[in-house]
């Protein structure tokens, strides 16, 4: 997959600053796989293991358990928490395995998938990151295949911060609605 990004614009995406990004890769909740180097650049995977943090944290989850679970699905390293089938069912985190639910802190094997349970954070970062679930933005979206990354209007080539400021929208067969939309998701 392509997709790069600096942590201000993955800390965008995941709905957090970039300075908790940075703070998240150094902590090993997320990792910055493009370089590590200063400054840290991070592929799409690494921003859909941003929103599963922040995810997991809305949801109650506290940071060091994050890190248990990051650590017990093999590491920064594998993109655990963006593949994995997470579920947060009773406060607890639990993984898909071989169609049943496994508690990663604990081991204990749960038999029901709770379907409202389940954290996806790459369907939340395609649909435009945090910004955009937090505003209910539709126009949106993050393909890491379609301008190197960029959130685009669905559908479209055109980025979001180009859309915004389009003086004649229509002329780029853009609606006012999808304009609109491109312009709260760069306030989001």
């Amino acid at each position: 997959m392509t997709g790069r990004y600096s942590a201000h614009e993955a800390g965008h995406l995941a709905g957090v600053s970039g300075d908790r990004i940075g703070q998240w890769a150094r902590w090993g909740h997320i990792r910055a796989s493009v370089s590590a180097a200063e400054p840290h650049v991070y592929s799409f995977d690494d921003v859909a293991e941003a929103v599963a943090v922040h995810e997991l944290l809305a949801r109650g989850i506290a940071l060091p358990a994050i890190r248990r679970v990051v650590d017990r699905l093999g590491g920064a390293a594998a993109h655990p928490l963006a593949n994995s089938g997470l579920h947060v069912v009773d406060g607890r985190v639990a993984a898909e395995r071989d169609g049943i639910l496994v508690d990663v802190l604990a081991g204990a094997r749960q038999g029901v998938l709770e379907l409202d349970g389940r954290v996806d954070p790459l369907a939340v970062l395609r649909d435009g990151g945090w910004p955009a679930r937090a505003l209910g933005l539709r126009a949106i979206e993050v393909d890491p295949e379609r301008l190197d990354g960029r959130p685009v209007i669905r559908g479209r080539r055109i980025a979001v911060q180009d859309a915004a400021a389009l003086d004649d929208p229509a002329a780029h067969g853009l609606g006012a609605e999808a304009v609109a939309e491109a312009a709260a998701w760069l306030r989001g």
